[in-house]
C-alpha cells in the first residue's frame, strides 16, 4: 500500500507539471499566434494606393503612402496590429462601456462616464467637425477595421481570455479618445469640494497659509504686454466671501496616481545660442500613470505635403508630440481652474425641477443603463442643470459640474493641421483649436526660432475663482465666455533663449486673467532654468541628462532646516542620531540606495503632520496640495508660530521631534531593524501589472513588469513614483534630425511575448534614449522589417 500511494502521488505531481507545461506551451503558442504580420504584402480593402511600413529595430512604423488618408490608413492598420485591446478599452473607458467585459470592478468609471454625458459629447463633436477632419478620421478608421475584419481568429490574448470580440471601430471612437485624456489631465472638482471643508474648519487666514499659490522658486514664462486688459479675479475662496463656504459643513489607458501633488511633466526649448551646433534643441517627457502596454505609440508618417515623427495616442490618427520637417513641439499639462460646481436648489415637490434667478426650470433627465458582466444591467438617472450635470451629492447639496470640456463646440482635434504646420503662424494657428485640456507647448524651428504657447479654454466669471463650491439658483457666479486666445500666456523669442514649463506657475503676477490657485511644485521648473543657465553648448544626450536628473531642491531644503535645528536640540534616539549623520553627508542626489533620502522623506511627511494635524484633525486625511512643502516652507522661515505645534518650544523643536517620528517608521517601512536596509529606492518599487494578470497569475512573469528599486522623487526633473513617470523622453535636434532621440516606457507592443513588448524598459529604466530615425537613408538603414499595403482588386 505505502509503494502504491507513493506511486499515486508520483503520478499526480507529474500530472500537474505535466499541465502546467502544457497550458504554458499552450500560453505561448496562442499569444504568438496573435503577432502582427511585419513582412510582405498584404491586400486590404479601402486603401487608394499602395503604403510601405517600414519597422526599425525597436518596432517603430515608419510609413510611406502617396496621399495622407492612405498614410492614416496604415496608421490606423499598424496600431490596430499592435494596440488593439489598448484601443478597445480605451473607447469602452470614455463611452462607459468597461462593465461589459470586465464586470462590476469598472462599475464606477462606467457610471462617471455617463454622468459626464461622454457618449453623446462624442457623437456630438463628430458632427461638428469639418469635412476635411472627417475624411482624414475616416480614413483612419478604414484602417483599424481592415485589420480587425482580417484577423477575428487571431486576435490579441485579452479578446480570448475574457471572451469577447472587439466591434468595428468608428469615427466617434477616436473623438472618445480625446476626450478620456481631456478628463484626466482636467479634473479637479473633488480637490475644490477639499479645500471648501478646510477653509470651513481653519478660516480665511489659515486656510491661505496651507494653500499656497506662489513660491520664490517660480519662473514665470509668459510675456506681459504692456497694454493688456484688467479682469482681476473677485476671489471668494480665500480672500473674498466666505459665507457661502461657512454655510456648509481607476485607470486603464491613463492610470491615476491616486495623488494630486507631483503630477506632471518636463518641457523645453533652448535657442542655438545655448547649443553645440547654433541650432535649437527642444526636450519633452510628459509624466503620466504608467500602464501596460505604454500609453503612446510611436510612429512616422510620410506622404506627399507630410513628414511628421513622434508619440500617437492608440486609437487616434495623427502625431500629438513630435516633429515634422520644419517645426518640433512639446506639451506639459497647464492645469488651469476649468471646473466649477454649483450648489443646486431643486424642488422637492417635483424633483424635476431646479431654481434659477427665482423661476422652476426643468431639469434634463437621462436614464443609463450600463451593462455588467455576470450581472444585471445598471441603471440610474442622471440630472443636468444649465451648468451641468450632477456629479455630487454633498450633504444635502446638489452639486452640478461646469466644465470647458462639456461647453457647446469645445471638443476638437487640432493634431492634423498641428502635423502639417511649418512655422510659427501655422502651428499657433493650430493651436486655436487645441481646447481641452490646457497645454504648455513649446515650440521650435528650422529658422531658429523658439517660442511657447499655453492653449486652451479657460473661463471667464462674473464672480470668483472656482476654487470652492457656489450657488447655482442665480447668475452671479456664471461664466461670461473665454480668455480670447491671443491672451493666452505665450512667448515668441525672449532674449534669455530658455523656455522651460513643469507644471508649475507659468505667470507673472502682472498677467490679467485668472487661470489657476493651484499650481504643481516649483521644483523642477527650479531645476531645469539651474542647469539650462548654468550649461553650454548643449547636445542631445546633454538635455536627455537633464530629464533623467534627481537632485531634489525640496529636500536638500528640508536637510539644511534638520541640520540648523539639530545644532539647537540633538535628537536623543540612536536611531535618530544615524539619520541625522547621513543627512550631514548628503549631496541632494535622490539615488535609490540613499539612506539620506529614505531619513527626509519621511521627515517631510512626519513635519507636515505635526503641523497640520492640531488644527485640521480628520480632515489632515484629505488635505492634498501640490505646494504643501512651500507651505512648509513659509511657516519655518516666516516663523509663523500660529502653526506651532502644541507643546514645542520652537520650530526647531518641531523639527527634530519630526525627524525622530518619521525615523521611527523605517523600520516598518523596509520591513527591518538593520540600518543597511534603509534604501530609499526600494521603498518605492516600480511594478507595472497588466490589466488581466491577477486573473492569469501562471503568466504574470510574462505580462507584469516589476518590481525595481527606483531612483528620483516626485519633484526631482526625473519624476519618481511608484505609479508616475515620464511616459516618453523626446529631444528634438534640428541640426541633423536623426540624431534626435525619443523611447517610451516599455515598447510599441501590447502583445505579451513579442520582442517590442518591453524592449525599451532597459533603456528607460537606466536613462537612455534611441535614435529617432527620420531621413530617408537613415530609415532605410534602419529597417528591420518591410510590410506592403496593396488595395484589394
Amino acid at each position: 500500500m505505502k509503494r502504491f500511494f507513493k506511486r499515486l502521488f508520483i503520478s499526480i505531481i507529474l500530472l500537474l507539471l505535466l499541465v502546467i507545461l502544457a497550458g504554458t506551451l499552450w500560453f505561448r503558442w496562442r499569444v504568438r499566434a496573435s503577432f502582427p504580420v511585419v513582412d510582405g504584402v498584404i491586400p486590404v480593402s479601402g486603401l487608394g494606393a499602395r503604403v510601405e511600413v517600414l519597422h526599425d529595430a525597436h518596432g517603430v512604423p515608419h510609413i510611406r503612402a502617396q496621399s495622407m488618408e492612405d498614410a492614416l490608413f496604415a496608421q490606423g492598420y499598424v496600431t490596430a496590429q499592435d494596440r488593439l485591446w489598448q484601443m478597445d478599452l480605451s473607447r469602452r473607458y470614455t463611452e462607459g462601456e468597461l462593465s461589459e467585459v470586465l464586470g462590476d470592478s469598472t462599475l464606477r468609471l462606467d457610471i462617471d462616464s455617463r454622468t459626464l454625458g461622454f457618449p453623446r459629447l462624442a457623437a456630438a463633436a463628430l458632427n461638428e467637425l469639418s469635412p476635411d477632419d472627417r475624411r482624414l478620421l475616416d480614413s483612419y478608421v478604414r484602417g483599424v477595421n481592415a485589420f480587425i475584419e482580417s484577423h477575428g481568429d487571431r486576435l490579441p490574448l485579452e479578446f480570448l481570455a475574457l471572451h469577447y470580440q472587439p466591434k468595428p471601430w468608428r469615427p466617434v471612437d477616436c473623438v472618445a479618445v480625446t476626450l478620456s485624456l481631456a478628463k484626466k489631465l482636467s479634473e479637479t472638482w473633488e480637490v475644490d469640494l477639499m479645500r471648501e471643508r478646510i477653509i470651513v474648519r481653519l478660516g480665511k487666514e489659515l486656510a491661505a497659509d496651507v494653500f499656497p499659490d506662489h513660491s520664490p522658486l517660480d519662473v514665470p514664462v509668459a510675456e506681459v504686454s504692456a497694454g493688456a486688459p484688467a479682469h482681476p479675479p473677485k476671489s471668494i475662496s480665500l480672500r473674498g466671501d466666505g459665507n457661502f463656504a461657512n454655510s456648509f459643513a481607476a485607470g486603464l489607458l491613463l492610470p491615476s496616481s491616486g495623488d494630486a501633488a507631483g503630477i506632471g511633466s518636463n518641457n523645453w526649448v533652448v535657442s542655438g545660442s545655448h547649443t553645440k551646433s547654433g541650432k535649437p534643441l527642444l526636450a519633452n517627457d510628459p509624466h503620466l500613470g504608467f500602464s501596460i502596454p505604454s500609453v503612446w505609440y510611436m510612429v512616422h508618417l510620410k506622404s506627399p505635403g507630410l513628414n511628421v515623427s513622434g508619440i500617437s495616442l492608440p486609437g487616434l490618427p495623427f502625431v500629438i508630440i513630435g516633429h515634422n520637417d520644419h517645426i518640433a513641439w512639446g506639451m506639459t499639462n497647464t492645469g488651469p481652474d476649468v471646473q466649477d460646481l454649483y450648489a443646486e436648489s431643486f424642488n422637492f415637490r417635483n424633483p424635476g425641477k431646479y431654481l434659477h434667478n427665482g423661476q422652476w426650470v426643468d431639469a434634463e433627465v437621462r436614464d443609463e443603463d450600463i451593462k455588467v458582466r455576470g450581472q444585471s444591467d445598471y441603471h440610474f438617472t442622471v440630472k443636468v442643470t444649465r451648468h451641468g450635470p450632477i456629479v455630487s451629492h454633498d450633504g444635502d447639496r446638489d452639486l452640478a459640474l461646469q466644465w470647458t470640456l462639456l461647453a457647446p463646440g469645445a471638443v476638437r482635434i487640432p493634431f492634423a493641421r498641428i502635423d502639417l504646420a511649418r512655422n510659427w503662424q501655422e502651428f499657433t494657428a493650430a493651436l486655436r483649436d487645441l481646447t481641452v485640456p490646457m497645454l504648455n507647448c513649446v515650440y521650435a524651428d528650422d529658422q531658429g526660432n523658439i517660442g511657447f504657447y499655453a492653449a486652451g479654454l479657460v473661463p471667464l466669471r462674473k464672480l470668483g475663482d472656482g476654487s470652492v463650491p457656489v450657488p447655482g439658483s442665480t447668475d452671479e457666479y456664471d461664466w461670461t465666455g473665454f480668455i480670447p486666445f491671443q491672451d493666452l500666456p505665450h512667448s515668441f523669442n525672449p532674449p534669455e533663449g530658455i523656455i522651460a514649463t513643469a507644471n508649475g506657475r507659468i505667470i507673472p503676477d502682472n498677467y490679467p486673467y485668472f487661470l489657476s490657485a493651484r499650481w504643481e511644485a516649483p521644483y523642477r521648473t527650479a531645476r531645469i532654468f539651474q542647469l539650462l543657465r548654468e550649461g553650454q553648448a548643449f547636445t542631445p544626450p546633454d538635455l536627455l541628462r537633464i530629464q533623467t536628473d534627481i537632485y531634489s531642491i525640496e529636500d536638500m531644503w528640508l536637510a539644511k532646516e534638520i541640520l540648523a535645528a539639530a545644532e539647537k536640540r540633538l535628537p536623543s534616539s540612536p536611531d535618530a542620531q544615524f539619520a541625522l549623520s547621513v543627512v550631514k553627508t548628503w549631496d541632494g542626489v535622490a539615488r535609490a540606495d540613499s539612506a539620506a533620502m529614505l531619513v527626509l522623506e519621511v521627515t517631510r511627511r512626519a513635519l507636515l503632520t505635526r503641523i497640520l494635524k492640531p488644527k485640521l484633525g480628520e480632515d489632515l486625511l484629505g488635505y492634498r496640495w501640490p505646494m504643501s512643502t512651500t507651505f512648509l516652507q513659509n511657516v519655518l522661515e516666516q516663523n509663523l508660530t500660529r502653526w506651532l505645534p502644541p507643546g514645542d518650544a520652537d520650530f526647531s523643536q518641531t523639527l527634530v521631534k519630526s525627524l525622530e517620528e518619521g525615523v521611527g517608521q523605517i523600520p516598518s517601512i523596509v520591513h527591518s531593524a538593520n540600518r543597511a536596509d534603509w534604501k530609499w529606492g526600494n521603498t518605492i518599487p516600480l511594478i507595472i501589472r497588466h490589466p488581466l494578470s491577477s486573473g492569469l497569475p501562471f503568466a504574470r512573469r510574462w505580462l507584469d513588469v516589476g518590481p525595481y528599486p527606483q531612483a528620483g522623487m516626485g519633484t526631482t526633473v526625473k519624476q519618481t513614483t511608484q505609479h508616475i513617470g515620464p511616459s516618453m523622453r523626446m529631444v528634438v535636434d534640428f541640426s541633423n534630425m536623426d540624431d534626435s532621440l525619443q523611447n517610451i516606457v516599455l515598447g510599441e507592443s501590447g502583445q505579451p511575448l513579442s520582442p517590442y513588448y518591453r524592449d525599451q524598459f532597459e533603456a528607460w529604466y537606466a536613462g537612455q534614449s534611441f535614435p529617432m530615425l527620420f531621413s530617408d537613408e537613415a530609415v532605410e538603414n534602419g529597417t528591420i522589417h518591410k510590410l506592403v499595403l496593396e488595395p484589394r482588386p
